[in-house]
């Protein structure tokens, strides 16, 4: 659903300023593809948005991404 907002322009309409500024990246001549990765398939955004909320009880480097 919120990639069709971001594509569609329906963010323009809403105070979301991250998403209005993706908007504009979308709409510029780019090719540009979106693509719904879900947080257990990627390694690095799952421990990003566990430190985000103080669920990350170690330090975690990550040598090579994944």
């Amino acid at each position: 659903m919120l990639i069709d907002t971001i594509c569609n322009g329906f963010a323009l309409i809403r105070n979301i300023a991250e998403v209005r500024l993706i908007h504009e990246w979308y709409n510029k001549n780019w090719k540009v593809k979106f693509r719904h990765v879900l947080r257990g398939s990627n390694k690095v955004a799952d421990c990003l948005a566990k430190a985000a909320i103080g669920k990350l009880k170690q330090v975690v480097l990550f040598p090579i991404p994944p």
